[in-house]
């Protein structure tokens, strides 16, 4: 099944119960990791809805994506595949991705749930802004208007120190 321009947030630790996510250590690199997505009750797809985690405050269902970096391929928006990214880069990170994945329907100690096969990851959406073309990129670089022109490093290069003593009568 493919899920297309998705956001969620990847989880790369281990889980201990009382412990807030911040706490918890990261997975060794190459265990499992999660990616989880939230959708409204009108946009939960009716084939992974069963997996789905009702959140009491929100109202939204988190679904929880299993991804394998041994058996999950990774792409980048231009389709240039890639290594798993290191945990500590994309934990906690929101991303816009696309989903390649699997439902698995186990019982006891088999694999039940949504696993990964592949995922292209479009962009980083921490940051809810875009960038804009006009912008100013120097708005924190501008001087202040009642500085003085020169800077104390200039004018200490103008500055002749005279160790010299002037050859004059003492008074006494």
């Amino acid at each position: 099944m493919k899920l297309e321009k998705i956001e969620g947030y990847f989880d790369c630790r281990k889980f201990k119960s009382g412990l807030s996510r911040n706490q918890r250590e990261f997975n060794n690199y190459g265990e499992r990791i999660n990616f989880s997505v939230g959708f409204a009750d009108e946009f939960l797809p009716a084939e992974i809805a069963e997996f789905a985690n009702k959140s009491e405050k929100s109202g939204i269902n988190y679904v929880n994506f299993k991804i394998f970096p041994k058996n999950c391929k990774f792409y980048l928006s231009n389709a240039k595949p890639i290594q798993c990214p290191e945990y500590q880069v994309i934990d906690g990170g929101k991303f816009l991705v696309n989903l390649s994945f699997n439902i698995k329907h186990g019982k006891g100690t088999e694999p039940n749930g949504c696993y990964v096969n592949a995922i292209q990851i479009i962009r980083r959406t921490d940051n809810i802004f875009d960038a804009v073309e006009d912008g100013d990129l120097n708005v924190f670089e501008e001087k202040d208007p009642f500085a003085e022109k020169d800077s104390i490093d200039e004018k200490l290069k103008n500055v002749k120190i005279d160790n010299e003593p002037e050859e004059k009568d003492l008074p006494f």
